[in-house]
């Protein structure tokens, strides 16, 4: 971990992001379209619970989780966050299982 005067976005989140999607997403086995909102749901309503109780920083969320099919097709996905380029950050997670790929984009933005 950073020193205490250096912690990121990167030392709150990536724990928790794993433990939520190791948790929810890597159980499920097959793609099914009825079920996806919900383990969307689900995943960012956890991960935006767990870093406001856990972080040690504080900061504002946004959690955006990205589920998708995997049918052959490749997958490219580019995002920041910028309303204080010094302190606000982006952290991507991601996960895959034989049946989907998931993603999850935390932004922190401070207070």
């Amino acid at each position: 971990m950073a020193s205490a005067d250096r912690i990121t976005l990167v030392d709150d989140a990536s724990v928790i992001c794993e433990d939520v999607v190791n948790s929810l997403f890597n159980r499920e086995t097959r793609y099914q379209h009825h079920k996806v909102a919900g383990l969307v749901s689900a995943i960012s309503d956890q991960v935006v619970q767990r870093l406001t109780q856990e972080a040690k920083l504080p900061r504002k969320y946004v959690v955006l989780v990205t589920i998708l099919q995997k049918n052959g097709a490749g997958v490219q996905m580019i995002s920041s966050c910028s309303w204080n380029p010094t302190s606000d950050a982006c952290y991507v997670y991601t996960a895959e299982n034989k049946a989907m790929h998931c993603i999850v984009t935390v932004y922190g933005v401070t207070v």
